[in-house]
C-alpha cells in the first residue's frame, strides 16, 4: 500500500508456474484487483518491460522500497481500458435449456453484458467456467459461450 500511496519501486521476491524459484523483480505497483479468489497486485514490471497481475500469495519474503517510480498506472493502458465481455447460451442446447440459462443470468436479449477492465477481461472468463480454447462435449456442462471473443482477443492471455 505504501509503494502504490508514495509511487515507488519495490524490489520483491516473486514465485510463478514458469519459475518456482524465487526470482527478484522489481515492480511498480498501481492497484489491487480482485479476481474471483485470489488478489493481484497490478504493476509495471522492469523485467519484462510490461503492465503484469502478480498474484499476492507468489511474493516471498518482505519487499524492499527502492525510491520513486516514473511509472505510476496512468500509461496501463489495460487498466484504463474498460470493455464489455459478452456471454450466451451454448447454442447447443434446446430452447427451454437455454431459457433456463438466460433466466439464472437475467440475461437481455440472450445474452450476459460484464463490463470490466480490459486487463481483467481472462479473469471474468475463468469465473463464469467459460473455456475459450474448447467446447465441452456436453452443451450443459459448459452452458455459457463466449460470444465477442474476436473483438476481445488483444486482452487476452
Amino acid at each position: 500500500m505504501q509503494a502504490i500511496r508514495e509511487q515507488t519501486l519495490l524490489e520483491v521476491d516473486y514465485v510463478s508456474l514458469s519459475n518456482p524459484d524465487r526470482e527478484g523483480r522489481i515492480i511498480a505497483p498501481h492497484s489491487f484487483a480482485k479476481t474471483g479468489l485470489r488478489w493481484h497486485l497490478r504493476a509495471w514490471c522492469e523485467k519484462s518491460q510490461e503492465y503484469r497481475d502478480f498474484v499476492l500469495s507468489r511474493f516471498r519474503g518482505i519487499p524492499d522500497l527502492e525510491g520513486k517510480s516514473q511509472k505510476t498506472g496512468e500509461d496501463d493502458t489495460a487498466w484504463h481500458t474498460f470493455i464489455d465481455v459478452i456471454f450466451a447460451p451454448d447454442p447447443r442446447l434446446t430452447p427451454a435449456q437455454k431459457e433456463v440459462i438466460e433466466a439464472d443470468y437475467q440475461m437481455q436479449n440472450g445474452q450476459l453484458r460484464i463490463n470490466t477492465r480490459a486487463c481483467l477481461a481472462q479473469y471474468v472468463i475463468q469465473e463464469m467456467q467459460v473455456n475459450i480454447k474448447m467446447l465441452d462435449p456436453d452443451p450443459k456442462a459448459q452452458q455459457l459461450i463466449l460470444v465477442n471473443k474476436d473483438d476481445i482477443s488483444e486482452w487476452l492471455f
